[in-house]
């Protein structure tokens, strides 16, 4: 059971009518809507994206100040063990709730809420069993704590589970952006207090069950759904499970291809070395646009594909503008950020994370392919290829993890597992779209004309920077140790703006670089990036850079 009409209700009914429309030959009208809801959903997810990464990055400041390398490590081996231990948050019932359509949900709600429930209730007894086992495996006396509070969350999310999928199957990416990105904000304002409050590494484990009450909270307030009343249906549990087990193999596998590395690294260096710290945190630098824009675009992207099943062919055309959009949007993001980090490093940390920063360079270059993952995730959920789905992300994830044990004998070092696991990105990424677009019809060459030009088009505008970096007298100014060897506020306003003059050099002869190369070589992919943009934003940026009037006359997706 359910309370009363719910505020969303309304937009279940537009949605509902639309495909009612269609059925009955409105494909037009069906097709309008979508569309409509599906760009501005990209929008708002873009929103969150942004928000989301910005307060991350500004937590990520200041506990870098607060925190030490070891505790990173520490947080990097606790979250890849958990992640591994716990395969998979609910047994993957909200997947198959958007997958089965807005139309099932009042009858599956009850069976995905109690069935997730009872499995995270089971996962978290054998979490705090083995704990203390997990520690000695993984050279950590202070890992035990951090996993026992962390699982801690687990029956929390069943709640959670069920009602975003609900706002995915309504289209309700508004309200979904606005939850996630309240609730970031609470964990990372959380994270900093009782970082200040000298917790150390626990300081990464209590925020993550006070971020799913924000969630629950948060979720219930805008669907005044209680999934809790609801009907288990126990007759139906064995059909779920039957599909559960080949998405919680691939959510096991998504989650490898994130904190993979740190579960090989872990008892090869161990669990508190300095040096796994320093690539955790290169990775949270780099690699989280990758893994934020990934997930949003399988917010967005599955409810939407999958209402696209009858129309194969606009489908797969919508998947492969899709690709391009993501491709660039990644590219941008990702070696942008890499081609400042040197003088931001050093302006936020005094050198501190030194270490990180080529790694960051490197996996700048090679994490826009992460974004990838989303789109395939997006598109083999939404047609039911579930086995297809967990076979193409297991290849991937265990070929990460033999790369970053390789990189653990062959190459210890913070820069050199990030060439190792990037490297094996690429490969895999690339080689799995491929296979992907090929079960749908579509040729290697559209696939590849839609990935490489974006990318290869940032990386030219990484390396412009990275050579003006290398320009005698130039590392001097991105680097100003000099200054720092003085006393007095002089010195300090010298130092710190000097590393503000090289971001701003830096970050402009990069961002020129891709400006220009875009809009010269890739206009017609700025033009679907910019499609699903607000039209305050859009409209000036077309002017600006001459692109016409470009008002969608098909849906975004």
């Amino acid at each position: 059971m359910t309370s009363g009409p719910t505020p969303i209700s309304k937009e279940s009914d537009a949605v509902n009518g639309a495909s009612v429309a269609a059925s009955e030959g409105g494909a037009g009208v069906r097709a309008a809507a979508i569309g409509e809801k599906v760009g501005g959903g990209m929008t708002w997810m873009a929103i969150s994206a942004v928000l989301t990464r910005g307060i991350t990055f500004a937590a990520q400041i200041l506990l870098g100040r607060l925190l030490d390398p070891k505790d990173f490590a520490i947080y990097g081996t606790a979250t890849s063990v958990a992640g591994f231990l716990m395969v998979c948050r609910d047994m993957a019932t909200g997947y198959i709730i958007v997958q089965r359509g807005r139309e099932n949900y009042e009858q599956n709600a009850g069976i995905a809420f109690w069935l997730g429930f009872t499995y995270d209730m089971v996962v978290l007894a054998v979490t705090i069993a083995v704990a203390p086992w997990l520690g000695e495996r993984n050279h950590s006396d202070k890992l035990p704590a951090m996993l026992m509070v962390m699982a801690l969350s687990l029956p929390l999310g069943a709640v959670a589970n069920v009602l975003y999928a609900r706002l995915r199957l309504d289209l309700q990416f508004k309200a979904f952006s606005w939850i996630t990105t309240f609730s970031a904000m609470a964990r990372q304002i959380a994270m900093i207090a009782f970082a200040y409050a000298g917790f150390q590494h626990m300081s990464f484990a209590w925020p993550a069950v006070l971020c799913l009450v924000v969630d629950c909270v948060g979720l219930w307030w805008v669907t005044r759904d209680a999934v809790w009343l609801r009907s288990p249906r126990l007759s139906q549990w064995g059909g779920w499970m039957k599909d559960a087990i080949w998405l919680m193999f691939t959510s096991l596998a998504n989650f490898a291809m994130d904190y993979g590395p740190y579960l090989v690294l872990a008892p090869i260096l161990g669990g508190e070395n300095p040096t796994l710290g320093y690539y955790f945190f290169a990775y949270q630098i780099t690699g989280q646009i990758g893994v934020i824009l990934s997930f949003n675009s399988t917010v967005v992207l599955t409810p939407a594909l999958q209402k696209l099943n009858a129309e194969p062919e606009r489908q797969r055309a919508a998947a492969l503008r899709a690709l391009r959009t993501l491709m660039l949007a990644g590219s941008v993001a990702s070696m942008g950020l890499a081609s400042i980090m040197a003088p931001v490093e050093h302006l936020l940390w005094h050198g501190k994370y030194a270490e990180s920063v080529q790694a960051i360079l490197v996996l700048g270059v090679f994490y826009p392919w992460r974004i990838t993952f989303g789109l395939s995730s997006s598109l083999l959920t939404a047609k039911g290829w579930f086995k297809s789905l967990t076979y193409v992300s297991a290849v991937e994830s265990a070929g990460l993890m033999v790369a970053a044990l390789l990189a653990g004998h062959y190459s210890p070092t913070v820069t050199g597992i990030a060439w190792w696991t990037g490297a094996w990105v690429l490969i895999s990424r690339f080689g799995a779209t491929i296979f992907m677009f090929k079960m749908m019809g579509e040729s290697a060459r559209n696939v590849i004309k839609a990935m490489f030009p974006s990318w290869a088009v940032c990386l030219i505008a990484l390396i412009t920077s990275t050579g003006i970096a290398r320009i005698p007298g130039m590392s001097d100014l991105i680097l100003p140790t000099a200054a720092e060897q003085g006393t007095g506020w002089s010195s300090w306003l010298i130092a710190r703006g000097s590393d503000i003059l090289a971001i701003g050099i830096l970050g402009t002869a990069c961002a020129a670089v891709m400006i220009l190369l875009t809009r010269v070589l890739l206009h017609a992919d700025l033009r679907d990036a910019l499609r699903v943009a607000p039209s305050r934003m859009r409209l000036p940026i077309q002017r600006l850079l001459r692109l016409g009037d470009n008002q969608p006359h098909a849906d975004p997706i």
